[in-house]
């Protein structure tokens, strides 16, 4: 299977919801959301089909999104906003037991079912997806939002319905010639563009303006940008190869010629050179070093594998959407928690 059909588990896994709860049961009014009432724990917040969603596993989930956010995304949420954030993530938390109970109730009618071979994909797929927080597939298990075994059972359910979802949709990603056409033409306009920016942006500063203050305004350089494009003392071998030639052989405050990288374009400034020193009998040896600084304009690499990978995972992402939104409209879903909540 080409890896474009590889859904991000961890992010299907924590748009999940446990599938527990006590059996139906007419709930009670409740509140608005502005003024809340804590229902019991075994509440039932929505319904799908006869498949309930209690106020507890609701709460579990709700938490676990809001905690995750605040972790690892550096959510700052005010105390008086609280509530009104809790409300948000119980409604995230509704509409991720809504799309998993109604997908995994289609892939049971479609005997779909999961092999060795389909576990060991899903940790691949899993690995990859936790490098962006520096997470083994251990510190999914037991960092996650729940307890081990739930995590457990949530990726067991997210391989279902990856494979599921690509069961009915792999064969309508078929591309035409016109789209990776277009798309190419599409980036390459943006390119130019961008070249006539940094062209631009070089003129102004050979003209007298300042260098950091430019990077600053225009650079999208994340680690760099807000230091005025300083990227700090660094020897042969630590940046990329156009980089480190420009700034090696450039004099020192020279504003040197527009360099290509395959992040984009560079206009480079170097503050400092210090040359090698050789070995004495007190002191090792030095190597050469510079300080620079850049102005990075970013730019998308013009290659057809991954230009023809990039639409058929949005084609792939829009079919899948749209069996979604089919199977939806098959199932009898129930909110009882919120009028306006939309699936």
């Amino acid at each position: 299977m080409p890896k474009i059909f590889q859904t991000s588990l961890f992010s299907l896994i924590c748009t999940a919801v446990l599938l527990s709860g006590c059996g139906p049961k007419e709930p009670p009014p409740l509140k608005s959301p502005a003024q809340p009432q804590t229902p019991d724990d075994d509440y039932i917040v929505a319904m799908v089909n006869n498949t309930p969603l209690t106020w507890k596993a609701m709460e579990m989930r709700a938490d676990g999104f809001l905690n995750d956010d605040v972790k690892n995304n550096n959510l700052i949420i005010p105390e008086s906003r609280m509530e009104e954030a809790k409300e948000h993530f119980r409604k995230r938390a509704i509409k991720a037991f809504v799309y998993k109970s109604v997908m995994l109730a289609e892939a049971a009618k479609n005997d779909v079912v999961i092999t060795s071979a389909d576990r060991a994909r899903g940790i691949k797929a899993l690995e990859t997806s936790l490098k962006k927080r520096n997470w083994s597939t251990d510190d999914f298990f037991n960092k996650g939002p729940m307890p081990p075994q739930v995590m457990s059972k949530e990726f067991e359910d997210g391989i279902i319905i990856d494979k599921f979802v690509k069961s009915q949709v792999a064969d309508q990603i078929g591309l035409e010639k016109d789209e990776v056409a277009n798309l190419t033409k599409k980036l390459q306009e943006s390119n130019a563009r961008k070249l006539e920016l940094i062209k631009d942006i070089r003129t102004q500063i050979s003209a007298g303006a300042n260098f950091a203050e430019m990077a600053e305004r225009y650079s999208e350089c994340p680690s760099s940008k807000s230091k005025g494009g300083d990227l700090g003392e660094f020897g042969r071998g630590k940046m990329v190869k156009t980089v480190e030639k420009a700034a090696f052989s450039q004099k020192i405050g020279e504003i040197g010629e527009i360099v290509t990288s395959p992040y984009g374009y560079h206009i480079i400034k170097v503050t400092a050179h210090s040359p090698a020193q050789d070995a004495t009998d007190s002191t090792p040896e030095i190597p050469e070093t510079v300080r620079a600084s850049h102005i990075l304009i970013k730019t998308v690499p013009i290659i057809k594998k991954k230009i023809i990978e990039t639409l058929q995972k949005e084609k792939y992402q829009q079919k899948s959407k749209e069996l979604y939104r089919n199977l939806l409209k098959q199932a009898d879903v129930k909110c009882f928690l919120y009028d306006d909540i939309e699936f």
